[in-house]
This record gives C-alpha cells, sequence and structure tokens, in this order.
C-alpha cells in the first residue's frame, strides 16, 4: 500500500503544482490577452492544456478509485477518504462550472467578468488540490516513520 500511497501523492502534487500554475499566472493572463487574440488563444489554451490536465486527472481518479475499492486495507482511512471526496470536488467543479466557462469564452471572445468568475470558480479546485497533496503526503510521512 506504500507504493499505491506515494504513486497517489505525486499525481497529486503534480496537479496541485500545475493549479497553481493557471490559478495565479495563466487564467489572470487572459485578461491581458488583446480582444482580436483572445479568441484565438483561448481555443490553443483548450487543446494544448488538455493534453497534459487529462492524462493527470483521469489518472488520479483512476488511482483513487482503486484505492476506495482497497479501503479496507489502507491506512489512514478517514484520510484517505477525505482526500477522495476532494477529488469529487475538483471533478464537479471542472465539468459544471470550469469547462463551461471555457467554452462560453471560446464562443463568445473575451470576457472581462467571466475571465474574473473562472479565477473564483478555480480556486476550489486550488484549495482541493492543496489539501488533498497536504493530508496523502501526511499519510505516506507517517508509513514512512513506521
Amino acid at each position: 500500500m506504500k507504493i499505491f500511497l506515494l504513486l497517489s501523492l505525486i499525481i497529486s502534487a503534480f496537479n496541485t503544482g500545475l493549479i497553481w500554475l493557471v490559478q495565479l499566472v495563466h487564467y489572470p493572463g487572459f485578461a491581458k490577452i488583446g480582444e482580436e487574440a483572445y479568441k484565438g488563444y483561448q481555443e490553443f489554451h483548450m487543446r494544448a492544456i488538455s493534453w497534459i490536465v487529462g492524462p493527470s486527472m483521469f489518472s488520479e481518479l483512476a488511482i483513487t478509485a482503486i484505492g476506495l475499492f482497497y479501503w479496507q486495507c489502507l491506512p489512514y482511512k478517514n484520510l484517505y477518504v477525505i482526500a477522495a471526496g476532494l477529488v469529487l470536488i475538483i471533478w464537479i467543479n471542472t465539468a459544471f462550472w470550469a469547462v463551461p466557462a471555457h467554452s462560453e469564452l471560446v464562443q463568445n471572445g473575451q470576457d472581462q467578468a467571466l475571465i474574473s468568475r473562472l479565477v473564483q470558480i478555480n480556486w476550489w479546485r486550488t484549495i482541493s488540490w492543496t489539501i488533498r497533496t497536504g493530508l496523502l503526503a501526511h499519510m505516506v510521512y507517517n508509513l514512512t516513520q513506521s
């Protein structure tokens, strides 16, 4: 189980670093792009980021699902269930708020209010991944000490 939790931590830490970059640099940068170039840039963003975010999010979901299947064997079961719940929050936020906001930006072009809302919506994912990584790091650390 140690390797399983370590793999979960690695994927979650990658996603955490990526989401902080998106939250602090990339999304706020949407407001700085000229209106004429914006639609093309948003299309590029969605196409390019999908190659990074898609595999890492699906890997994290798969590893989490496997962990829940073996939940009874896991140490720190309650922390793992909380970490799994955070994956659910991330996916719900992505599916119902972030992706539709991006689609609207592609369709309608630059919209400062929508970009601002996207930044606000993304805090849920940023905080959830940060907490999840902290919980997994705590579990892995404690397992290495025993």
